[in-house]
């Protein structure tokens, strides 16, 4: 590969910092050019003075104050400042003047001409109170503090905002904020934003907003509290005396900074609350007011007996979306529905709570067919329409089928006249060999053995009673094995459940889970009796499958009451005591003891 001549090298060097130099250059002057003018004060004393900044933002110009006629003008030269910000930059030239009056009144700064290299620009007019009194300067306009709600007249439950603002045009420090107490309105503060800039009638400010979501609790007029700053007003404290020429000392080499605390209190807000029209309709009111969509999805609409698919309800909006509730879902009854608990995803903005909630269920097939979810049907209060809304879900169609295989209890019978053996030992002892040892008939010939020492005795009797041990937990503990047949499989089951809800009926433990012991300890002993697995069953199907393997009808009956005496007290949401645990615990006992005979 040749090397590049100096000369070439050169150039490209000179190119890539000719890039490097002015591509940001560029950059800034293809920026569009902002002109502002701010003063420090705009009411003072005929003895005092204010100094008056022309900002460049962009570009570069100059600044004709020759229009100036209230004040006498003192030039304090520019100020420059340059950033470059990923190759974006950003240049300020300040032109900084002191003003001092010439009389009281109301003095104006008019429109100054700025020139720039893309034209003239004017600022904006200026006035200045000048009085013949000294002005005590006590954060009259150096501090403003106000507060608003985005709505007055709200619906009961319809979320608005609160904002308070501070705008200050000196420094403050050690500022102490006490809210309102919202009284009548639940609250929630938003994330602060970052402080910005703002000007005034010609004066600079920072402005800083804190925000409040309320929501209505009651209907009726609501005041809201004044809101109060404590903060420390930095105030510049002048040597130069009252002459009129104080103010050429106006640097920091001349004056000394002092504090005032100073309180600041916004004006009480009032607040009508109004109560949501009459709502008249067979659907029920979900209690929801704001802006609100609905959305329904089935993770599987084709499955076996047995199995389970999951519903999602989501509900998704703007307004008090915290207090949704679950829908009506009108399910068929060949379904069992497991609720799970609802998602939330829910955040606080500018314009008050928005997200979504979404509710789960599990839904478990018991019997084959197709099956219809009716359309999940929500009525919220839309507040930008003033009434309310019915939103709805598309319908589902289930179809549930039988399972792919069916587990079938092999039952084996012996050929007619097979129990007889084919050959019987009708044949004569025949002599086959002698013994391998000989027998010793001489008592000297016997030999003494040293005895066992007491801790091989103990071994000895340890190693059997170990190895019975362990056979007995493997058959108590492991599961019933791979070739065992539906009603070995569903007997065990139908132990073990029974045994653990006797364990837990005594233990803090939720209802619901012991009466899902029992549940299952009776439908496996229904599904053992009738040979087949399973895991659920209706009362009806329970009644029908005893009567098909030989029960009496009492039994039969007895049985289904049971199972639909265990699902009532699960579902009712009643408490319940011990001796009632005890007293079905009983009953069902008894009936698998039935059942297993």
């Amino acid at each position: 590969m040749k090397r590049l001549s100096p000369i070439i090298s050169f150039i490209l060097l000179f190119i890539l910092l000719s890039v490097l130099i002015f591509v940001p250059a560029f950059n800034a002057f293809a920026k569009e050019i902002e002109i502002s003018a701010v003063v420090d004060k705009t009411s003072i004393s005929v003895n005092e003075s204010i100094d008056l900044t022309v900002t460049i933002s962009g570009g570069k110009g100059s600044v004709d104050v020759s229009g100036i006629q209230d004040f006498t003008v003192i030039s304090h030269g520019t100020s420059t400042r340059l950033q470059i910000i990923n190759g974006q930059a950003s240049k300020k030239t300040s032109y900084n003047y002191t003003l001092i009056p010439k009389r009281d009144g109301d003095l104006i700064v008019p429109p100054l001409p700025v020139s720039t290299d893309r034209g003239i620009f004017n600022t904006k007019v200026i006035t200045i109170r000048v009085s013949q009194k000294p002005i005590e300067h006590r954060g009259g306009n150096d501090v403003i503090v106000s507060s608003d709600v985005s709505e007055q007249n709200p619906y009961n439950g319809q979320q608005i905002t609160y904002t308070f603002t501070l705008k200050n045009a000196v420094q403050i420090h050690e500022a102490k904020f006490q809210k309102p107490e919202f009284s009548g309105f639940s609250s929630k503060e938003i994330e602060r934003e970052e402080p910005y800039r703002t000007v005034i009638s010609g004066r600079e400010y920072i402005v800083t907003q804190i925000t409040y979501i309320l929501v209505p609790l009651k209907t009726g007029k609501k005041i809201i509290e004044p809101a109060v700053i404590e903060c420390n007003i930095v105030r510049r404290i002048k040597r130069g005396g009252g002459s009129s020429f104080g103010s050429f000392f106006n640097d920091s080499f001349f004056n000394r900074a002092g504090l005032e605390t100073k309180v600041f209190k916004t004006s009480p807000l009032t607040v009508n609350v109004k109560p949501l029209p009459k709502y008249s309709s067979d659907i029920k009111f979900s209690g929801l007011v704001g802006n609100f969509k609905l959305k329904a999805e089935l993770e599987n609409n084709t499955l076996c007996v047995g199995d389970s698919t999951t519903l999602s309800v989501i509900i998704d909006g703007t307004g008090n979306i915290m207090d949704a509730q679950k829908p009506e879902i009108i399910i068929p009854d060949r379904f069992k529905v497991y609720e799970d608990s609802p998602e939330k995803n829910i955040t606080a903005g500018k314009t008050g709570f928005s997200g979504k909630k979404v509710f789960r269920f599990a839904l478990v097939a018991i019997q084959q067919g197709t099956f219809t979810i009716e359309p999940v049907r929500l009525v919220y209060f839309d507040v930008d329409r003033d009434k309310y809304k019915t939103i709805s879900s598309s319908p589902f169609s289930i179809n549930v089928i039988a399972p792919a295989k069916k587990e079938v209890l092999n039952l084996f019978s012996a050929a007619p006249g097979s129990l007889e053996p084919q050959n019987s030992l009708k044949q004569k002892v025949k002599f086959t060999g002698r013994d391998i040892l000989q027998l010793k008939e001489d008592i000297d010939s016997l030999e003494n053995k040293k005895p066992l020492s007491l801790y091989v005795f103990i071994l000895f009797l340890a190693v059997p009673m170990a190895f019975c041990l362990v056979l007995k937990i493997y058959f108590v503990f492991m599961p019933a094995g791979k070739n065992a047949g539906p009603a070995a499989v569903m007997a065990k089951r139908s132990e073990n459940a029974l045994k653990k809800a006797d364990k837990i009926k005594d233990n803090n433990v939720s209802a619901d889970e012991f009466f899902s012991c029992l549940y299952k300890a009776v439908v496996f002993s229904i599904f053992s009796k009738a040979g087949v697995k399973g895991e659920s069953l209706t009362y009806k199907e329970a009644q029908n499958f005893l009567g098909t393997s030989g029960f009496s009808d009492e039994t039969a009956k007895q049985a289904a009451v049971l199972l639909e005496k265990i699902e009532s007290a699960r579902y009712s949401g009643l408490n319940v005591d011990k001796a009632f645990k005890e007293s079905l615990l009983a009953e069902i006992k008894q009936m698998t003891r039935s059942l297993s005979r």
